[in-house]
């Protein structure tokens, strides 16, 4: 991607809409309007409602809203490239600093109308500010919530077209297949509950789950994707499970272990000769629930160990999961070293 598309990729994923044209626009006019009527109504009541002082009010408070649309609007290329808090917060200074200027120049001119003398009363300016500041918070809240539903949205979504692609590769669904056919005839119980993990896995990577799922349900679908793939290795595959937690009460995104557990298997278990191990460790530490996976690697002395493809997106992709849904709390590190490879993933638990 050019750095123009990667730019403008940016801008179109940028948490505040673009204000100053279209719906953005026009949104925070009839916001503007609202409170206006509202501040108008906490003033005078239905019964003696003041159009005079709702005209003075909604002039200084649409010139507010206009400058502070133009200040976000000139600031996004220019923060786009910060943290989301980092820009939050300047953001809002901005609209605070809409407001003082604002509020200063109708000061001015006021009292230059009415005295021919310009002066300003600066606790009028604080005033105007204070009260700016509650609005002004409460909307760029209202943006950052929605952003990070989009943001939510679009990783889960894509997550699950990931896990339907890797479900239905070639080397998995055949190998299925061919173990599948091999059980019919000798152990067709197996064979019959053999399927039945297939369909689970299949149902539950088309779940929607935007809202989350719970641990337990996650451990049970990585467990029959690896009841499965030990009918193909058999005895090259080796895994171990402890869970020192209970599970049916943390609530995580769908899909956030079992993509890792497979490109364990698939990269680092299946290429070596004589297969390997997998060792998932799930436990509290603190305030933190930590999740360990740890698989063998068939690396020569001196070699390191190679990233397969596409590795480094799904991780990011991940993360980024993670730190949507558990708010930035949570944390996912790698470590590879010459036989194992070492995924660490930990968060502060959502209850479910």
């Amino acid at each position: 991607m050019s750095d123009s598309g990667k730019k403008q990729a940016q801008l179109d994923n940028y948490f505040i809409p673009d204000l100053c044209r279209g719906q953005g626009l026009l949104g925070l006019l009839v916001i503007a309007g609202l409170l206006a009527v509202l501040m108008t109504l906490v003033r005078t009541g239905i019964s003696a409602f003041d159009f005079l002082f709702l005209a003075k009010i909604s002039l200084e408070i649409f010139w507010i809203a206009l400058l502070s649309a133009v200040f976000l609007c000139q600031g996004r290329r220019f923060l786009i490239h910060l943290p989301l808090r980092q820009i939050a917060l300047i953001n809002y200074s901005l609209v605070l600093l809409a407001a003082a200027i604002c509020a200063t120049l109708i000061e001015l001119w006021r009292n230059y109308l009415l005295s021919t003398v310009w002066r300003v009363d600066y606790l009028l300016i604080v005033d105007t500010v204070l009260i700016a500041a509650i609005p002004a918070g409460a909307i760029l809240r209202l943006f950052y919530l929605q952003h990070q539903l989009r943001q939510q949205q679009g990783a889960s979504q894509q997550a699950r077209i990931e896990a339907l692609q890797s479900k239905i590769r070639p080397h998995f669904l055949f190998n299925s297949m061919n173990s599948l056919a091999s059980l019919i005839r000798i152990d067709p119980d197996k064979a019959e509950q053999t399927l039945e993990n297939l369909c689970d896995l299949f149902r539950y990577a088309l779940n929607n789950g935007s809202e989350g799922v719970s641990l337990q349900l996650e451990v049970d679908s990585c467990k029959k994707y690896l009841q499965i793939e030990k009918l193909r290795l058999a005895e090259r595959l080796q895994y171990d499970w402890e869970i020192e937690v209970d599970l049916a009460n943390i609530t995580v995104p769908a899909l956030m272990l079992q993509p890792l557990i497979e490109n364990a298997v698939f990269h680092g278990i299946q290429p070596a000769q004589k297969g390997g191990y997998l060792k998932v460790r799930i436990y509290q530490d603190g305030e933190w629930v930590c999740i360990d996976l740890v698989n063998s690697l068939e690396t020569q002395t001196g070699q390191l160990f190679k990233k397969p493809a596409g590795h480094n997106m799904a991780i990011n992709n991940l993360r980024h999961r993670l730190d949507v849904f558990f708010n930035q709390q949570a944390e996912l590190q790698e470590t590879v070293k010459q036989n194992h490879y070492h995924t660490r993933m930990r968060f502060k638990p959502t209850e479910g």
